[in-house]
């Protein structure tokens, strides 16, 4: 393998630009510059053993050994119903252990090696790394490649990551910027498509222990691997560690990474996703790139850093600094080599400013095609552009890194130096003709996330808007039919709301105060707590704390969080818990029993039962003496566990004040452990 001086390096990069370099100039008389330190590529030395592809570059500077496994085929092979599947594999790969070093023995022996292993799998590959001693290479190579083929798999991992990942998605919707790009590559590559569907809490249910294993047994086989290592290794003994160490794989066929086509087709869009805690506006604008071994590569990556490169980018400089209608503002033309890439820009901007935004943004993508970039901006983006790239091969890991992905990738060895190369050739013309061979900002797809009442009269502006849910699914909770007497729980439902609301009382606000007890990992600790419910939908509570207070607002569908002088949204799924405890309020339960179908379902000589049915289910069991509910029970769905929770209400204490009644005494249980109790010290209705 050829060795290049870093001098030589900046000479390709450099020379024949057009202008000269400011860097390789003395701003001050009289000033010299050493000559640069020589920096010789290093030799990669390669072999094949069992199927596997090996890699091995040789760094002495610490004692210190890294391998690096990388398995073709990742999510891109789960079912849809199981999207997920290749995540949770990678994460219990690790955490799992394997039968010969389970999880508490694999952790121990890491810690005392103070060593390191990790595992994940993407989209298309996955990846297994470990870091360790050199004096303890031998004896933790074989622990890795045990792990790697025979993984435990407990189900208590398994469900673990199952809950991670279920917390993750009830919090997918607050940040705007995540969203935005979330849903953008749904309307470029399709919802359901390989490379833009989502976890979802029923594709995580869908996953079992069996699929597990089954996709770890498809993807890890030698000829699906490529190992590198780098460091301070014995040349003389390390081929005959790894054959030994990865000889336990079968070398299997290889995955066929004939990856799925993309059925795009140009035409506009325009899209509109509502997210009411807003007061800025995320967009994204484009639609789909292109593949690597296109021959105008180059040419597009050069037009896309003149349009977009930082802050010397057409956009940061006249959207941003001159105009300043954007936080932030960016784009990409990515050409992937397995699958196209996408061509967009993105943008932050404030709320008012969203119209403007979007023109201005337009106006740029347009202005490439209209009018040709100068040569002084072509050489001074390709300087740029150079002067970055340099960074590729600052060090050792990273040479390695590209050698791997270009032989996975099918691409030349010298890949890298094919485009530099290119780049160099580009012309203005070249600019100005990919500009409008590849842009199409007449059929470009924009997405506007962003608070509707904010934006509305802009949003008119610009286009009609097909509107995007962003509301995330709940797992289908199977409901059992319920039998019962229809007129007799009617009857009955009518004797409650009598009982809590007296004849002609209305209620527009209700005014509780008293003390929460909320059961904690630390104990129990207990919060001062002042509630103004305005049924169905809104509500404002005041939080004394011992660590200071809050106050907690929701209504309209979203919910804020203040504290010392702080404001923060709240999780959409906090927000919808809210609003189901809300709906079943004994006091809203008598509001709506015009409403409500209800069936009596059971009694003996104390109470009753009632099941109430609708937009959700209830069961009531009624005290016979006063028709006072004294116990409610139903299932709410668990945003954290991605499931629903068996909830129960007792109810006590019942007091009247401004014609209302109000249990006193409340304690909830969540599956038959107690949650919290609030003791309420007095109500009244506004």
């Amino acid at each position: 393998m050829r060795q290049l001086s870093l001098f030589l390096i900046l000479l390709v990069m450099l020379g024949g630009c057009g202008t000269s370099s400011p860097a390789l100039q003395s701003p001050v008389e009289g000033l010299e510059f050493p000559e640069p330190k020589s920096f010789a590529t290093p030799e990669v030395e390669r072999f094949s053993y069992n199927g596997i592809e090996f890699f091995l570059l040789r760094d002495q500077e610490l004692p210190l050994i890294t391998v690096n496994t990388l398995i073709n085929g990742g999510s891109w092979l789960e079912p849809g119903e199981k999207t997920g599947l290749a995540s949770v594999t990678g994460t219990v790969l690790r955490s799992g252990g394997s039968h010969q070093y389970p999880e508490e023995d694999l952790n121990e022996l890491l810690e005392f090696r103070a060593a390191s292993m990790e595992t994940s799998f993407g989209l298309t590959n996955g990846s297994a790394r470990m870091d360790v001693l050199k004096e303890d290479f031998d004896e933790m190579l074989p622990v890795f490649t045990d792990l790697l083929k025979n993984p435990l798999f407990p189900q208590e991992r398994i469900d673990l990551a199952k809950t991670q990942r279920r917390t993750a998605i009830s919090r997918r919707n607050e940040e705007a910027s995540s969203v935005a790009g979330r849903e953008f590559r749904k309307l470029i590559y399709g919802p359901e498509s390989v490379y833009a569907r989502i976890v979802e809490y029923a594709t995580l249910d869908n996953i079992t222990r069996e699929d597990i294993i089954a996709f770890h047994g498809e993807i890890l086989k030698g000829s699906n691997m490529l190992v590198g290592v780098i460091g301070d290794f014995d040349p003389e003994t390390i081929r005959t560690r790894l054959e030994e160490a990865y000889g336990v794989f079968e070398p299997g066929e290889p995955v066929e990474m004939d990856m799925p086509e993309v059925d795009y087709e140009f035409e506009p869009g325009f899209y509109f996703a509502h997210k009411g805690d807003m007061n800025q506006s995320q967009i994204r604008m484009g639609h789909i790139g292109g593949y690597r071994d296109n021959p105008d590569y180059a040419a597009l990556q050069l037009m896309n850093q003149i349009l977009s490169g930082g802050f010397s980018g057409r956009l940061l400089q006249e959207v941003r600094t001159e105009q300043g209608l954007a936080y932030s503002v960016y784009g990409s033309f990515s050409s992937n080599v397995r699958y196209p890439g996408m061509f967009f820009t993105g943008l932050s901007t404030a709320a008012e400013n969203t119209y403007d935004a979007y023109h201005a943004t337009m106006h740029q993508i347009r202005r490439l095609q209209d009018e040709r970039v100068t040569q002084q901006e072509l050489d001074e983006t390709r300087e740029r552009m150079f002067n970055r790239i340099i960074f590729r091969y600052d060090s050792y890991a990273r040479i390695l890194a590209e050698q791997i992905s270009n032989y996975n990738l099918g691409l030349p060895e010298d890949a890298f130096e094919q485009y530099i190369e290119q780049v160099r050739q580009v012309t203005v013309d070249d600019i100005y003709r990919v500009a409008n061979e590849y842009l199409q900002p007449d059929n470009m797809k924009v997405l506007i996330v962003g608070n509707r009442g904010l934006i509305e009269d802009q949003l008119e502006r610009i286009g009609a808007f097909e509107e995007i849910d962003i509301s995330i699914p709940r797992p289908g909770a199977e409901r059992a039919a319920v039998e019962g007497d229809a007129e007799a729980g009617r009857e009955w439902l009518h004797r409650v709301a009598d009982a809590i609301i007296e004849d002609g009382t209305e209620i527009g606000t209700l005014v509780l105060k008293g003390t929460q007890y909320v059961q904690t990992p630390q104990g129990e600790m207990s919060l001062q707590v002042a509630s103004r419910i305005t049924f169905p939908d809104a509500m404002t509570m005041e939080i004394s704390t011992p660590m200071g207070s809050q106050v907690i607002e929701v209504a309209d569908g979203t919910g804020v969080v203040r504290m010392g002088g702080q404001e923060q949204p709240l999780p959409s799924a906090f927000v919808e818990s809210i609003m189901d405890e809300i709906k079943k309020d004994p006091v809203y339960l008598a509001m709506m029993a015009d409403e409500l179908q209800a069936s009596l379902i059971g009694s003996d000589d104390n109470s009753v039962m009632i099941h109430i049915s609708g937009e959700f289910d209830v069961t009531m069991r009624v005290s016979t003496d006063n028709m006072l509910p004294v116990e409610i029970s139903y299932s709410q769905f668990d945003a954290n566990q991605g499931r629903d929770v068996d909830m129960t209400v007792f109810l006590d204490e019942w007091t009247w004040s401004n014609g209302v009644r109000i249990a006193y005494d409340q304690k909830r249980y969540s599956d038959g452990e107690m949650a919290s109790r609030t003791q309420v010290r007095e109500h009244h209705v506004e």
